[in-house]
């Protein structure tokens, strides 16, 4: 989507705003099975069109967030080491202030080692 303003008396000026898309979040981790203790890395991207954040909840009671400030596009990555072993299903959810959540999941197992 874009919008074009005519600023000035003759409008001879022209800004062009581009508005973000739908809100979409992407998640990729390095493992989907790891020994307790190790890390783990996932990678998030997102898009939108006011991004406040993405929050990432590993299944294990534990759960890290990440501050965009109303961005229309963020990535980053979320290390994390399970301390116990067990099948754990952690969740993504990008925050859109305009179109709401996305979310996302990926299924951990981890065992003792």
């Amino acid at each position: 989507m874009a919008l074009a303003v005519a600023v000035g008396a003759a409008a001879c000026n022209e800004i062009t705003f581009e508005g973000g898309g739908p809100i979409s979040l992407t998640l990729a981790v390095d493992k989907t099975t790891a020994a307790k203790g190790q890390d783990v890395t996932f990678t998030y991207a997102a898009t939108g069109e006011l991004i406040e954040g993405v929050t990432l909840d590993f299944g294990d009671g534990v759960a890290d967030p990440a501050f965009t400030l109303g961005a229309q596009s963020a990535s980053g990555r979320f290390v994390h080491a399970y301390s116990a072993a067990g099948t754990f299903r952690a969740v993504g959810v990008a925050y859109d202030s305009r179109q709401g959540p996305d979310s996302v999941q990926v299924v951990i197992q981890v065992t003792e080692g």
